[in-house]
């Protein structure tokens, strides 16, 4: 029988010093604890794998709803965006308004128990500046007399033009038609 040859890179015993023997020896157990870290670093990876997967999915579908919730709210969120932008055109338009309460408030202020209103409009004149045209009955002359004297000194009135005072011969009433221009009111 043939005898078996055995091949082996390790050194031989009267070797054992010399600089291949070392080479090999160091190689040998350092090459052990590199391989044994690399396997070590691959399970790691392996294993955290799942980990990253099921994190990775849970991160999807919390997407998938915060998405959704989104797309639902979007008919919302254009509603509402149409609500301001109506509040910002009516608060323009309000601002570029005269200020009628002020003027009415002013005219009640000033007017007697007596006088009754036929017809009163204000509005704005060609300089932008607030007018009343009135047309007004009263049973006496003086209730006329203190309502006219109480415009010329209100501070709010910068102009009063009495176009026509009158009484008819078969009617106990005078008329009396005025125009006001009121000073610029600050709201």
């Amino acid at each position: 029988m043939l005898a078996k040859k055995e091949m082996s890179f390790l050194p031989e015993e009267e070797n054992v010093n010399s600089i291949t023997a070392r080479f090999v020896r160091w190689i040998t157990t350092v090459g052990r604890f590199v391989i044994v870290f690399t396997e070590l670093i691959v399970i790691c990876a392996f294993l955290s794998r799942f980990w990253l997967d099921r994190t990775n999915s849970d991160l999807s579908e919390v997407v998938r709803q915060q998405k959704a919730i989104l797309e639902s709210t979007v008919d919302f969120e254009n509603d509402y965006n149409q609500l301001q932008k109506r509040l910002k055109l009516i608060k323009n338009y309000y601002q570029n308004q005269p200020d009628y309460q002020s003027c009415l408030t002013t005219l009640v202020e000033s007017t007697p128990a007596e006088i009754s209103y036929s017809s009163l409009e204000i509005n704005r004149n060609s300089s932008n500046q607030i007018v009343a045209n009135i047309n007004l009955s009263a049973y006496n002359e003086s209730s006329i007399v203190d309502f006219i004297t109480n415009l010329f000194v209100n501070p709010n009135i910068s102009t009063v033009d009495i176009k026509v005072i009158e009484k008819k011969p078969k009617d106990s009433k005078y008329n009396v038609d005025l125009s006001l221009l009121f000073n610029s009111v600050k709201k």
